[in-house]
């Protein structure tokens, strides 16, 4: 039975893994900057108080917002592993942060077009909860483990000893448990958001490839 299933599993990883000579060979590192959008949807406000509603409350809590980050990629023939952190800019409700390693596969399309299909599995962070409404006393924050996909396109330019790496990144990333999150406020019961969802978005960046 164990030499089945062993079996089994290498076959699964051949099939997984990308045709031998569609990745580069040896090893390459690339460090990269992006930004871009994103949304996240979450069901929001379970319970309010007086003039506050649901609709209201997941205004606070979710919505569009302005996207950057960095990453560093390690590829050793088609494997990738990478390092990422993601956060938000200029939204003045809840700030979402991200920190996670990545793994994946890299497969050059041609030789100067690339394809990473890259997973994450790490923490998301969501600061100042209960931002913008006015009855807040005193914002929360709530770590929640996440997963996400990122399949990335790169193009590479040579520039001398190292390389260009100009890349578009559509993602996906679900928050893998839900937390009630109560805040107080001034008045004698507290607002009660339920933090975790779906974010997803787009993200242009540039990197150097040693």
């Amino acid at each position: 039975m164990r030499n089945r299933t062993a079996v089994a599993l290498a076959a699964a990883l051949a099939l997984a893994a990308p045709a031998s000579g569609s990745a580069a060979e040896g090893w390459s590192l690339t460090l990269g900057v992006w930004g871009g959008v994103s949304h996240y949807d979450v069901l929001g406000l379970q319970h309010g108080l007086g003039t506050v509603g649901t609709a209201d409350g997941q205004d606070l809590i979710q919505g569009d917002f302005n996207t950057v980050g960095g990453s560093a990629v390690l590829r050793i023939g088609w494997l990738d592993l990478g390092l990422l952190y993601e956060g938000t800019l200029l939204d003045t409700s809840a700030k979402n942060e991200v920190l996670t390693p990545m793994v994946g596969f890299a497969w050059d399309l041609s030789e100067r077009v690339r394809l990473d299909a890259l997973v994450e599995l790490g923490g998301h962070r969501i600061t100042g909860i209960g931002a913008g409404n006015d009855l807040v006393s005193e914002t929360r924050t709530v770590w929640l483990p996440s997963l996400g996909v990122r399949p990335s396109l790169s193009y590479r330019v040579p520039l001398g000893p190292v390389g260009l790496a100009l890349s578009a990144t559509p993602f996906v990333r679900w928050d893998l448990v839900k937390k009630d999150v109560s805040v107080p406020t001034s008045s004698l019961d507290p607002t009660v958001y339920e933090a975790g969802g779906t974010t997803f978005g787009l993200v242009l960046g540039a990197g150097i490839e040693i």
